[in-house]
């Protein structure tokens, strides 16, 4: 295939990336325009944006078309917690408040739904004439965000089960937030000259990246103080949403799954959880996790650079920079 298209530099990616969302965001239709331009006001890290670039790149330019499934992307995470905010009754994202409590539940729910099918067009738009798997990208996003709700719901099956088993809550982290990093990280691929043979690993990549990053958050709800999580912490808690650190510490200490079960001040209970052990054991999860990411991409065929660059993003989700 020969490649007539401009080329990138990674570095410039984030701000095209940026561009491209806030367009979209402020040229939705009149009926939402009101809600997309408040949410093009507080744009997030944009992690799963640039994990796609980086696996779509060569390590340092790649096609400039790429920003578009990257968009794609941010609108299906930005589409998601949309809902995530309604259904937690969230106050604040990003440390403003929370788009349901500007404009209410009802116009939110459409908004999300609307981010969603407009991601998924997005994504349908890129030409397979220049790149050679893009018929195969829409299909992946779809199936993704299904695994993406499916991970909703067992979550919401399990709201204040204190005997939720650790099995059962990387079941739950795998649907919510791994399977878009998954969707990331294999559209990237799908976007790049590798060879068809690592499209596994690619997969798989993203995957344990979104479990570190999931596992990361976890940690920092017990961590950090709300004015430097810009968000209420131990919010999962409070709403009945039961996290490694905690079922690590009730399952060592059932005096504490009473406790919790009967609820405890969160300052309390985020010493008891430190105390007993539950911040460290997650760290050694992510730790594990992170070896398993080093090992997958030490054997890629990637460039130097490219693999440097999927390190950084790792280690980024494991907290470590």
């Amino acid at each position: 295939m020969t490649d007539t298209v401009n080329r990138i530099l990674i570095s410039d990616f984030e701000s095209l990336v940026r561009a491209r969302l806030k367009k979209l965001l402020s040229t939705a239709p009149a009926p939402i325009k009101a809600q997309t331009l408040y949410l093009s006001k507080s744009q997030g890290k944009n992690i799963r944006a640039f994990s796609l670039a980086v696996c779509a790149s060569d390590g340092e330019t790649l096609r400039d078309e790429t920003v578009g499934a990257a968009s794609a992307i941010e609108m299906l995470h930005l589409a998601t917690l949309v809902h995530d905010d309604i259904i937690d009754s969230a106050d604040k994202r990003r440390g403003v408040a929370s788009l349901h409590k500007v404009f209410g539940e009802k116009v939110a729910v459409l908004c999300g739904d609307y981010l969603l099918s407009a991601a998924l067009v997005s994504a349908f738009e890129l030409s397979p004439s220049r790149f050679r798997r893009s018929d195969e990208l829409g299909t992946v996003l779809a199936k993704q965000l299904s695994e993406v709700c499916l991970g909703e719901l067992r979550q919401n099956d399990n709201y204040r089960n204190f005997s939720i088993s650790e099995r059962e809550y990387f079941k739950i982290i795998e649907g919510k937030t791994a399977a878009l990093f998954k969707a990331a990280y294999l559209s990237g691929f799908m976007l790049s000259d590798e060879a068809d043979e690592y499209a596994e690993q690619y997969s798989e990549l993203g995957k344990l990246t979104g479990l570190m990053f999931q596992l990361s958050d976890d940690l920092l709800d017990y961590e950090l103080s709300e004015k430097q999580a810009k968000k209420p912490v131990l919010a999962d808690y409070t709403h009945g949403v039961i996290t490694l650190p905690l079922i690590y510490t009730m399952k060592n200490d059932p005096d504490l799954k009473t406790i919790a079960e009967n609820g405890i001040a969160p300052d309390k209970l985020r010493k008891m959880v430190q105390d007993a052990g539950g911040i460290d054991y997650t760290e050694r999860k992510i730790d594990n996790l992170l070896k398993k990411a080093e090992k997958i991409i030490k054997n890629l065929s990637a460039s130097d650079s490219k693999k440097e660059l999927l390190y950084r993003i790792a280690m980024k989700s494991a907290g470590k920079n």
